[in-house]
């Protein structure tokens, strides 16, 4: 089929090109449609956001009390990310509190992960998404 100096070179380019793919694969945890709709672990990272979130970070994580996340997925690890939410964190201004104690923002805290870091990358702009159905 393949001649052995052919199938190595395939080789070769599959295992510089693996570990780009699944980079990206990494750094895109949502999916976005039209800049408007979200799929459905996104969406609820939304939904989870409006209840516990929005009154100190704002309405689309652009930042109020709180610092502005959409900016702030830009430059923090998904670890450190998951480590505020369960610690919380004391800033210049005043504290944002741990998150442990809370079942329903620790269940989702990769969906919270999903939707602000779909802002930061700004696959979404500042509206009211829709679920994608």
């Amino acid at each position: 089929m393949f001649s052995p100096k052919t199938g190595l070179a395939l080789l070769l380019s599959f295992s510089v090109m693996m570990p780009f793919s699944m980079a990206n694969a990494e750094e895109t945890p949502y999916t976005v449609t039209d800049g408007t709709h979200l799929d459905a672990e996104t969406y609820n990272g939304f939904k989870l956001y409006r209840n516990w979130c929005a009154r100190c970070h704002g309405t689309y994580g652009q930042g109020m009390v709180g610092p502005n996340l959409a900016d702030s997925l830009g430059v923090i690890s998904k670890e450190e990310f998951f480590d505020t939410v369960e610690n919380g964190k004391s800033g210049t201004i005043g504290s944002m509190p741990a998150w442990s104690s809370n079942p329903k923002v620790m269940a989702g805290r990769e969906q919270l992960y999903r939707y602000l870091k779909a802002r930061s990358d700004g696959a979404i702009g500042e509206i009211k998404p829709k679920k994608t159905k």
